[in-house]
């Protein structure tokens, strides 16, 4: 676990929102945030997301829409990282991280 935290850009923040994964065929699925950074998050969904595929992920707390690569599978757990990052624009989701900015843990 540890290397994986090392391989990381940026710290997580612990989360537990809800979202909705939409595929590019017109599919969608409720999932859940459980931690997010501003270059990504990761999300339980009943569903089975192929490593390397994109996705559209809607983080509900903050109507934010957001297109993803799938990077890893584990299971019903599966990590995303943003082709466009959280920037200091976008305040409300922006605040939820600040504090994590630069922080290794």
């Amino acid at each position: 676990m540890d290397d994986i935290k090392n391989k990381r850009e940026k710290m997580r923040r612990r989360t537990m929102f809800g979202g909705v994964v939409f595929d590019d065929h017109g599919h969608n699925w409720e999932c859940s945030v459980s931690d997010i950074s501003v270059t990504g998050v990761k999300i339980k969904l009943s569903q089975i997301l192929e490593v390397g595929g994109e996705i559209n992920l809607k983080i509900n707390k903050y109507n934010d829409l957001r297109r993803c690569v799938v990077t890893w599978a584990r299971g019903n757990e599966f990590g995303l990282r943003f082709l466009v990052p959280i920037s200091e624009q976008e305040e409300d989701i922006y605040r939820l991280l600040k504090p994590l900015d630069g922080v290794r843990r």
